[in-house]
């Protein structure tokens, strides 16, 4: 299927991209099309003009502030995968970016049009969210920043309004003593959507799992946060998250009770059950032991 017409912008500042869009009746912005570009041949989405974002240079850059980890929201996958600044401060970041299609759409899309798509499978969401990342979101006139768990509102869905565009997202500097892992299923060794993910991160004190977030991903309309699962695995030792633990196995089981499955091509219902529960057991082990390897470096 072949493209329809439309009007092509090419913005060299943020204000201007905004003012357009916020003109447009029914336009849109792009960074690296690969999701717009295939709704727009397969007729999901009908716009008239495309805002492109690519020639803004300050929302590609990846810095830090001492406390924070600031991510341009038209940073690539691949940037974002190879930043030295990411793998010193986030590699469970950087990793997590790894698993996102092939080098091809590495090479080509960004980590804000991954989460501005608003798909309940979008891989980079859930670990943002275990680190308590939020989003800058500005239009013409104003500025604001959102926590990212509450920026997801329905699969397709987000809480930017028409006129504004997220710009950087911030990402609070784990201290050491925070562990992190991204599990994540799909059908392909590579290139795969998500038939399932989950991202866990745990805060110890060597013995203790002082705290911890529990995030899942593709087994509802949003990513969601598993509290209860979260309640269970705060206050427990490290130790007793091994393998086929009691006490992992009660986690998994607890996490699945929070998501919201639906069949699809990609797999059914309690399919994606059993997926969440092996992927979170996988995933407190990995960060459990990322949590206390501060003590040994």
């Amino acid at each position: 299927m072949y493209l329809k017409d439309f009007t092509y912008h090419k913005p060299q500042t943020l204000i201007e991209a905004c003012r357009i869009l916020e003109q447009c009746n029914n336009g849109s912005p792009i960074a690296g099309g690969t999701d717009i570009l295939v709704e727009l041949k397969k007729g999901l989405r009908q716009n008239e003009e495309i805002v492109s974002l690519m020639e803004i240079k300050e929302l590609k850059t990846i810095n830090e502030n001492g406390s924070e980890l600031i991510i341009g929201s038209c940073a690539t996958h691949n940037e974002v995968l190879k930043s030295s600044l990411v793998k010193k401060i986030i590699p469970a970041l950087s990793e997590a970016a790894s698993k996102i299609g092939t080098d091809q759409i590495r090479n080509t899309g960004t980590i804000g049009g991954n989460l501005c798509t608003g798909a309940s499978c979008c891989d980079m969401a859930p670990i943002l969210i275990a680190l308590n990342a939020s989003v800058e979101i500005v239009s013409s006139t104003s500025k604001r920043v959102v926590s990212l768990k509450d920026f997801f509102i329905f699969h397709k869905e987000t809480s930017i309004k028409k006129g504004e565009l997220m710009t950087k997202i911030i990402v609070p500097i784990p201290q050491s003593n925070v562990g992190t892992s991204f599990e994540k299923f799909g059908l392909r060794e590579t290139a795969s959507i998500s038939v399932a993910s989950v991202c866990v991160s745990i805060t110890s004190d060597g013995n203790i799992c002082t705290d911890s977030s529990i995030v899942i991903g593709a087994v509802a309309p949003t990513p969601r946060m598993s509290k209860k699962g979260s309640e269970i695995l705060n206050g427990k030792k490290i130790n007793e998250l091994a393998k086929d633990s009691a006490l992992l196995k009660s986690i998994g089981e607890t996490v699945v009770k929070d998501s919201l499955p639906v069949d699809d091509l990609r797999g059914s219902a309690e399919f994606r059950r059993q997926l969440v529960n092996v992927l979170t057991q996988r995933a407190v082990v990995k960060a459990a032991k990322r949590s206390i390897n501060y003590l040994i470096e």
